[in-house]
């Protein structure tokens, strides 16, 4: 079973010429997958009664052409495997025209909201999504597990904003972007990386401090963001242009 939800891209969402930046193409992905969520009673709006929250691991978005201020997308969502404690869910970004403007695929991972920790999923839980197996956007992708090993470029120390706590009480997923943007030089700030990858590794509480590390060769871009006490890794992002 696919979730559809339709997006107008404001004035918000876009980056360098008006056209829709990556962090808005990210949060668009999220709201879909709350959609699909509400239809099956696992919406965020319905934790209290589903006893479970959707956490996003990890993210792979690979942009084919990105929409304008003004225009309105589509973006298509379905679950398309799940084991143990992980669930995986894929999209297509659909542009005004309905034609194919990215593809994306995510792992997700349901906590219980009164203790934060873990659940391992149920056949009875996964099944009103009716999971489509057999449809992936990247067949052959693995997540990264380990930053590559690139010359480091610059270095910050930054403390989150209150405005990037969400309604779990920790940083938004898309916030990382925005984490990510401040280390970056001027001149990559403000480039529309075409194929990201994100991997979320430990939540970032309030009040946090983190030290974040931007890392590059020209063709890989990554970027860390560790614990400002302790040196753990809360995320990884990876940003690259798609080969010709």
């Amino acid at each position: 079973m696919q979730a559809r939800q339709k997006f107008f891209v404001g004035l918000q969402d876009v980056g360098q010429g008006g056209r829709m930046n990556n962090k808005a193409l990210i949060e668009a992905l999220s709201n879909a997958a709350n959609v699909h969520g509400k239809m099956v009673g696992q919406s965020t709006g319905e934790k209290d009664i589903s006893h479970l929250s959707w956490i996003v691991l990890n993210w792979k978005l690979v942009i084919y052409d990105r929409p304008f201020a003004c225009d309105t997308i589509e973006v298509v969502t379905w679950g398309q495997a799940y084991k143990g404690l992980q669930a995986g869910r894929d999209y297509e970004v659909l542009g005004p025209s309905g034609e194919v403007v990215a593809r994306a695929t995510s792992n997700w991972v349901a906590v219980n909201p009164a203790t934060g920790r873990p659940i391992k999923l149920t056949p009875e839980q996964i099944a009103g999504y009716e999971m489509e197996n057999g449809k992936l956007n990247f067949p052959d992708f693995r997540f990264t597990r380990n930053a590559p090993e690139l010359p480091l470029v610059n270095q910050i120390s930054f403390k989150v904003l209150k405005s990037m706590i969400d309604m779990n009480g920790h940083v938004h997923n898309s916030s990382y972007l925005d984490i990510a943007e401040e280390v970056l030089p001027d001149g990559v700030d403000s480039v529309l990386f075409d194929d990201i990858e994100i991997c979320y590794r430990k939540e970032i509480k309030p009040n946090e401090t983190v030290i974040v590390e931007y890392c590059s060769d020209k063709v890989t871009h990554c970027v860390i963001i560790k614990n400002g006490d302790d040196g753990t890794v809360h995320s990884m992002i990876l940003m690259r242009q798609p080969e010709a």
